[in-house]
């Protein structure tokens, strides 16, 4: 019997032992991933410019976090958030899951200063002077202008207001630009600076051409070829240094018809006024047939840009400085061009040359 017993003792060992085994060895079930989904929409402030309601849209999610491209970062579900500056921002929404997963909503948002400020200068009724009026998607709770007025000498002082709408005058001739700065009762700040003249805003639409053309060119100097004549860059020119075999014609195509109120000669650094454009002609067209042309202004000088700038009492004859031209009767064109007729003496150098609107 003892001896029976043992056998049997042993095998029940054994037994237990390879049953506690299997226990331990068993396996795991994977835990499911959940995965979050990051979205959302934006719905601008209609009576602020600076100002966004976010509605989050997100799904399988425990936790988000909201960026807006400002080092700014929120954690509510549906913020509203007031950009201090014009410019652009990338709102981050990321969301997430009960397993740490985490999903990413990219969008962007471009607040352009002319979107947010409107400036009108208008004509007061008194000689040369102009009333500036600031319209703001938003509250206006100050306002900075800054003037640059140029003299017809080409020295310039810088005048300030803090008025919401003040008077300004100018002096006759004068090309003159200007800066708003204004600050929403929220902190938010744009600012726009624009070119004046005694007639009103200025606006530069040069670039804005669609095609651009010359009968003339100096195609053995890249560095001061016809197209540097409207690069806008003013320290760039275009110079024809022979005798001037054809009226030099340049003519701009707009996308539509825009209406040109004043046009700009930036003179030539060298050479004092020989190289200067002694006659020309500006014409407009709405068919561009080749003959039907308008001419809305016509020039014929008796001094170059240089001897006038003597005249005035410039210190320096080769001092660079835009002379403007506004045109009498402006209309809606789709072309206009550029003629020269005539130059000082044989040769022709121009910096630049701008149309504005």
């Amino acid at each position: 019997m003892k001896q029976l017993f043992k056998p049997l003792a042993i095998l029940f060992c054994l037994t237990t032992v390879f049953s506690c085994s299997k226990k331990t060895n068993s396996v795991i079930p994977e835990v499911a991933i959940v995965n979050p989904i990051s979205d959302y929409t934006i719905t601008p402030d209609p009576a602020d410019g600076f100002t966004f309601k976010y509605t989050n849209l997100s799904k399988n999610y425990t936790k988000l976090e909201w960026r807006f491209g400002d080092d700014t970062l929120k954690t509510d579900p549906n913020p509203t958030h007031v950009f201090l500056a014009t410019g652009k921002y990338t709102t981050d929404l990321k969301t997430f899951s009960t397993t740490g997963n985490v999903s990413h909503k990219y969008v962007d948002i471009n607040i352009a200063p002319d979107d947010v400020l409107k400036i009108d200068a208008v004509k007061t009724g008194v000689l040369y002077q102009l009333k500036f009026t600031p319209t703001l998607k938003g509250n206006i709770a100050s306002v900075l202008w800054t003037w640059n007025d140029v003299s017809p000498t080409g020295t310039t002082t810088t005048t300030t207001s803090t008025a919401i709408s003040p008077l300004k005058s100018f002096g006759i001739g004068t090309f003159n630009s200007f800066t708003c700065k204004v600050t929403t009762d929220k902190g938010s700040v744009v600012s726009i600076t624009r070119n004046v003249t005694t007639e009103g805003i200025a606006t530069d639409i040069t670039q804005s051409r669609i095609d651009y053309k010359y009968t003339l060119d100096n195609t053995g100097n890249t560095n001061e070829n016809a197209p540097k004549l409207v690069d806008g860059n003013p320290n760039t020119k275009f110079g024809y240094y022979s005798a001037f075999p054809q009226p030099l014609i340049i003519t701009f195509q707009f996308p539509a018809p825009v209406v040109v109120k004043l046009y700009a000669i930036e003179n030539g650094n060298d050479s004092e006024s020989t190289r200067d454009p002694k006659e020309w002609v500006i014409e407009a067209s709405n068919t561009n047939n080749g003959t039907d042309w308008t001419q809305i202004d016509h020039i014929l000088r008796t001094v170059g840009f240089a001897q006038e700038l003597t005249n005035l009492g410039q210190s320096s004859t080769r001092y660079l400085r835009f002379f403007y031209f506004p045109i009498a009767n402006p209309a809606p064109y789709i072309w206009y061009r550029w003629r020269i007729i005539s130059l000082f003496a044989s040769a022709f150098q121009i910096e630049e040359f701008r149309l504005y609107r």
